[in-house]
């Protein structure tokens, strides 16, 4: 084994360069990475050229602990033991020696997240572990971030990071959360499944921002719920179980629906604590209310108001299911829409993205002037970086930009109206929307890609219908009776008989003056002349 030779040494605590033995080497107990990876690449570099980078290193008694350079160590050992060292080169590894961080675990730490970052290695639960040494080594986010040159929101949302679960971190470490998604995450700390409806299967960023948006308005109607419960049973009003086929296909009845048997109103306050009567919480999306309702209308004489399903046949039962399911689609599609504005925003609203989109832009305010009314004015604040209102004074930059976002606004407003299920004239843009938006980066929802393949078959019947039109229009244009064409596919100029009879004698000239004295004018020639149309030529020779 080859000793260590230091090289230039300035004093105990200053750092010097020395050639170390890489199989004398310790590794660190606290080395941020957790897997070293495949080294065979490294390895053969090693055995040509030897290592080339110094590692860095720490006094540890008789010996030295490894910083920073597990990966190069271990494999410039593998390759000594392989007998592939490079000829005539001693078998030993540059090192930095760091006597200044001997004993002090935190600054050790700080050194493998400085030069592990630098160099992009570190995955983020490995970085973020590092990060949860110097908390607990007493450093706040402050400092931490001081010391590793990062953000504090960068630290506080990877120190977060730490407290989320392996299915989090393993999540951000395929790459598929990114560390400014950890804080909405963290609502969901205290509810593992709900952590793993949002993270299971999804792709990106975006993919994580939908099932956000999606668990936090149930969990909003759940708290909702709760304090409306809670209402009612210090009212001493009971709270029933909504019915499987509530409202239209069971006996249960708002009683607001009802009247009495001589088809007066029913006063809700008077019956709800009443035996027979209670309340359901219905609702969603931050609209939930209790509704009192009577159980059984039937055995109180009640007369209920409104059509009901509730002695209709299994189908109409099947067709309030496809319209509660329409609903949570259209919902979920509103939850996909307030994701999707983000997305517009962080991709073109700034000035210098916007004007990949002027020239659509210009052309759509040209073409269907209409279209723009549909802008909302928030999504064109929040695109232009102002209010949309100062167009007054803008000048051509600003103008432009202000186009686009209007341009960007009146397309999602378009797409909103259609998702909702209202009528647009312009709904055949919605497709085209959808495929620009994708080809720029964004990923559908789950309902979104289900609306889009919609879409899709709805423009291909709409081109199917087109072309049977077209194609009955050339069949009958084909078929018109005395319809030939000639070489060049032109219908010739068809000759017109004009019916005997047919054609007015001319006016006889007047040149006298009118009874106003004024002369009238002259008539007309006559185009067609009063000939016998049928008069058979003349014989030659005949009289003439």
């Amino acid at each position: 084994m080859t000793a260590a030779v230091k090289a230039r040494p300035r004093g105990k605590k200053a750092p010097h360069l020395a050639q170390i033995d890489p199989r004398a080497l310790l590794a660190h107990p606290t080395n941020l990475r957790t897997q070293l990876g495949d080294l065979t690449e490294l390895r053969a570099s090693i055995a040509a050229s030897g290592v080339l980078q110094a590692l860095t290193v720490v006094p540890d008694g008789d010996g030295h602990r490894i910083v920073a350079g597990h990966r190069r160590a271990k494999a410039a050992a593998e390759a000594i033991e392989a007998g592939d060292w490079p000829e005539g080169q001693p078998q030993t590894v540059p090192c930095l020696v760091r006597p200044d961080l001997e004993g002090l675990a935190p600054a050790q730490v700080v050194a493998m997240l400085v030069e592990n970052d630098q160099r992009a290695d570190l995955t983020e639960s490995e970085r973020a572990a590092g990060y949860a040494q110097l908390e607990l080594f007493g450093l706040d986010v402050a400092e931490i971030a001081r010391r590793t040159g990062r953000t504090q929101k960068h630290v506080n949302a990877a120190l977060k990071l730490t407290k989320l679960g392996e299915a989090a971190t393993g999540a951000a470490d395929a790459g598929k959360l990114t560390l400014e998604d950890v804080a909405e995450l963290e609502q969901f700390e205290d509810d593992p499944k709900a952590m793993e409806r949002i993270l299971k299967g999804v792709e990106s960023g975006w993919g994580v921002r939908h099932r956000v948006q999606e668990e936090k308005r149930k969990r909003d109607d759940k708290s909702a719920t709760e304090t409306l419960t809670e209402e009612l049973t210090a009212a001493g009003v009971r709270v029933l179980k909504k019915p499987k086929d509530w409202p239209w296909n069971c006996a249960m009845t708002k009683v607001e629906d009802l009247t009495d048997a001589d088809d007066q109103p029913i006063d809700v306050e008077q019956v709800k604590t009443l035996e027979g009567f209670g309340a359901i919480v219905e609702g969603s999306y931050g609209n939930m209310r209790a509704v009192i309702v009577c159980e059984d209308p039937d055995a109180h004489g009640y007369k209920r108001t409104k059509w009901t399903q509730y002695k209709s046949p299994a189908q109409k039962v099947a067709e309030e299911l496809a319209k509660r399911e329409a609903e949570e689609r259209r919902q979920k599609l509103l939850d996909a829409g307030e994701v999707r504005r983000r997305f517009l925003v962080e991709r073109w609203g700034s000035a210098k993205a916007a004007k990949m989109l002027l020239v659509d832009a210009m052309r759509a305010a040209v073409v269907m002037p209409g279209f723009y009314d549909r802008a909302e004015e928030e999504l064109v604040a929040a695109l232009a970086g102002g209010d949309p209102r100062d167009g007054q004074t803008a000048g051509i930059d600003r103008l432009n930009r202000l186009l686009v976002a209007r341009f960007i606004a009146a397309h999602e407003a378009n797409a909103s109206t259609v998702a909702a299920g209202r009528y647009s004239n312009r709904e055949h843009l919605v497709l085209p929307w959808l495929n620009r938006l994708v080809a720029e980066g964004y990923e559908l929802s789950e309902a979104e890609k289900t609306w889009h393949a919609e879409l899709v078959e709805e423009e291909a019947e709409r081109q199917r219908a087109r072309e049977q039109e077209e194609a009955e229009e050339a069949l009958e244009y084909a078929d018109a009776e005395g319809y030939v064409e000639d070489a060049e596919r032109v219908r010739p100029i068809e000759d017109v008989h004009l019916p005997e009879g047919d054609v007015e004698p001319a006016a006889e000239p007047d040149d006298e003056a009118d009874g106003d004295g004024e002369p009238q004018a002259a008539a007309e020639t006559d185009p067609c002349p009063d000939v016998d149309l049928d008069a058979a030529e003349p014989e030659v020779g005949g009289e003439q």
